[in-house]
């Protein structure tokens, strides 16, 4: 029982850290900026779909597992080895300060969802030197690990359903950007990896 408060804890520190960097770059940023004009934006599509349908069943998980009711602990996975929750910890705590270094990079670029901003430029410093959707990697990152932490089936299961769609939402990005940036995207493609460095021979 200490055990299971003692990771609760651990997920909770996390999730404070996360939200720290992720509320201060959505929230409180972009009141101090002026705001950009939106010059295209992607529809809603079925990875949106998914993606939205995951985050709602992640969260309310998430809300389960902290309450810890009794009828919930069906998802809690018996025996689960103490080495798997120190990797999910360790894991979403890297993930941390590389959410705040890509934010820090990408600045007003930044956007919830797929648009093109009037002024949009460019980005391929920083860790978009030699990625180009290293806001994915992180995310999946973060939320893999903390459901490692968890222990619990559901909450791990959700997660994984909400890494699935970004290779998709990504390929979508992609086309917009091509549509926007031409050559200059398409050379950046060439030498960059999709959500990890490319290896070069």
């Amino acid at each position: 029982m200490a055990d299971a408060i003692f990771y609760r804890v651990l997920f909770v520190a996390l999730y404070a850290l996360f939200f720290v960097v992720r509320g201060y770059y959505r929230f409180a940023k972009p009141k101090r900026d002026e705001p950009a004009a939106v010059q295209e934006r992607k529809a809603f599509g079925k990875a949106e779909v998914v993606v939205s349908i995951a985050v709602l069943g992640y969260f309310v998980s998430i809300i389960l597992y902290l309450l810890n009711p009794p009828w919930f602990a069906w998802s809690q996975i018996p025996d689960y080895p103490a080495f798997a929750h120190w990797i999910g910890f360790l894991l979403g705590l890297v993930s941390v300060p590389f959410l705040w270094w890509i934010h820090k990079t990408l600045d007003r670029q930044y956007s919830p969802c797929l648009q093109i901003k009037e002024s949009h430029l460019l980005i391929t410093d920083g860790p978009y030197a030699s990625v180009r959707h290293p806001m994915y990697t992180v995310l999946s990152a973060f939320s893999f690990g903390v459901s490692l932490l968890t222990a619990n089936l559901l909450v791990i299961g959700f997660a994984v359903l909400l890494i699935i769609p970004f290779p998709f939402i990504a390929r979508k990005e992609e086309q917009m950007l091509l549509e926007t940036f031409g050559e200059e995207y398409s050379e950046y493609m060439k030498r960059t990896g999709r959500f990890f460095p490319r290896l070069r021979k």
